[in-house]
């Protein structure tokens, strides 16, 4: 429910509206999450950016109509391909990186917006003139907030947000939780999404 929480605050937040195209950057939990909040919510031309071919894989699996590789794919003149000419009318951005958020500015089409949910470990560079000119807009989103929870509760109620279990790609015990857990997302984190630890002696 966190992730999911958090995607559908960054889509809530966000301008978007039925018949937007949106680029999402990143296909780990937030990506993902943000996938399935615009599928709750109708839309019909969702792309994604990653280098994971497991995240990829995902990235598809969830909803994404088009799945982009940035290392072997123009993402900019893809996205414009994609979208009338203009480019997307939004793109979220998950993955917190310069080369991806430089994209991400190209990507969009004129009053476009960058919605940014990543957090960022280093500082980074925006060139306002690519903003200013084109009347694109950037936004910051933190996480949820009250009633986000209950939203998408009641998204997966009635239908809207399906297949959410899958977010859930390892259940481990409490005694495996530094090598089932922390290591297994250090060292293999392109393969899982979510990993549930049981904390008592029920079933997870």
């Amino acid at each position: 429910m966190e992730p999911l929480s958090v995607g559908w605050h960054a889509v809530s937040i966000s301008p978007y509206q039925a018949g937007d195209s949106a680029l999402i950057l990143g296909g780990g939990p937030i990506g993902l999450s943000v996938i399935q909040a615009l599928k709750a919510r109708g839309c019909e031309k969702i792309i994604v950016s990653e280098v994971s071919s497991m995240r990829k894989q995902y990235a598809s699996d969830f909803g994404a109509h088009h799945v982009l590789d940035p290392t072997k794919d123009d993402i900019v003149a893809r996205c414009r391909e994609l979208c009338d000419g203009k480019g997307a009318h939004m793109v979220f951005d998950a993955a917190g990186v310069q080369a991806a958020l430089n994209q991400a500015v190209k990507a969009i089409r004129a009053r476009g917006t960058v919605i940014n949910i990543a957090i960022w470990e280093k500082p980074f560079q925006l060139q306002p003139n690519d903003m200013i000119f084109r009347e694109r807009k950037w936004i910051g989103v933190a996480t949820y907030q009250k009633g986000d929870f209950q939203e998408v509760l009641a998204a997966i109620s009635s239908g809207r947000m399906a297949n959410v279990e899958q977010m859930i790609t390892k259940r481990i015990g409490l005694d495996e939780v530094v090598e089932q857990g922390f290591r297994a997302l250090v060292k293999d984190k392109d393969k899982q999404v979510k990993i549930l630890v049981r904390a008592g002696s029920g079933a997870v």
